[in-house]
């Protein structure tokens, strides 16, 4: 009885998976549900830009989606909205530390020592909003101009206003929200749903 119980509970649950795939690959739910999350840039003035982490490779290579975010960072920062530039990023499974690439590229890119602060020690949001929003006290900072992606914004601008920072979202996305490729619906759908989750544990956590 027990095993034809349990044959029976791992049959719904492939139905069940191969149901997710097809939907997340062939229907417009990924992209319903990412768009539901996307909070739109904001970009005002601030006191300081602050680059949220994504990720960079062992040989020191900025990913895709952390270089885009260093990009958004550096343009705002020649635009003059904001007179620090706040690049977070740690070390991941032996690679050198994100915020320290992304702060040499800053250098070359003609940011003065002076305006740029690292943050290296944070591996998840919620550590990035409380070391980051430590170190912007110390230096009377109120409002920052925030760069992620525009889903993972919904999660991250709570964190940080929660510190009391007043927060102007800026998206610098890697991620299509509107394709309707298979392959990248089910990227999509992955991504969603993680952040989906991050964002109620973390409302749980609170």
């Amino acid at each position: 009885m027990g095993n034809t119980r349990f044959a029976t509970l791992l049959r719904a649950l492939g139905v069940l998976g191969i149901v997710g795939v097809l939907l997340s690959a062939y229907t417009p739910l990924p992209n319903m549900l990412a768009n539901a999350l996307i909070i739109p840039s904001k970009i005002e003035r601030a006191d300081a830009i602050v680059v949220l982490g994504a990720s960079v490779y062992r040989d020191g290579t900025l990913s895709e989606s952390s270089l885009r975010r260093t990009v958004q960072g550096l343009v705002l920062y020649h635009q003059g909205w904001a007179p620090l530039l706040v690049l977070s990023g740690p070390s991941y499974q032996g690679s050198p530390k994100e915020a320290e690439v992304r702060a040499s590229l800053a250098r070359q890119l003609r940011v003065p020592e002076q305006a740029i602060l690292v943050e290296t020690q944070a591996k998840t949001t919620a550590e990035e909003a409380v070391n980051i929003s430590v170190k912007l006290r110390q230096r009377g900072v109120r409002s920052i101009l925030l760069v992620s992606n525009s889903v993972h914004l919904a999660r991250a601008v709570p964190r940080f206003e929660k510190m009391g920072l007043r927060v102007f979202p800026v998206a610098a996305d890697d991620i299509h929200w509107g394709t309707d490729a298979p392959d990248k619906r089910l990227i999509l759908m992955v991504y969603t749903l993680r952040e989906m989750v991050g964002r109620w544990l973390y409302r749980f956590g609170d």
